[in-house]
């Protein structure tokens, strides 16, 4: 989905989780958003174009 695959590193482009490393662990597809997993407890839904690929 836009670019991003299950597995991928991201971390979100603002907001309080900007910085932190997380993990695409699934697509929504009706909604158009990915479910990223950041650390053991903590996920939460974004569009694409609120994430960026790790290191970049």
């Amino acid at each position: 989905m836009d670019g991003f695959e299950i597995g991928d590193g991201v971390t979100t482009v603002s907001g309080p989780m900007n910085g932190v490393y997380g993990t695409v662990v699934w697509f929504y597809e009706e909604k158009g958003q990915m479910l990223v997993r950041f650390g053991a407890t903590q996920q939460m839904y974004f569009a694409a174009d609120e994430l960026k690929r790790w290191g970049e």
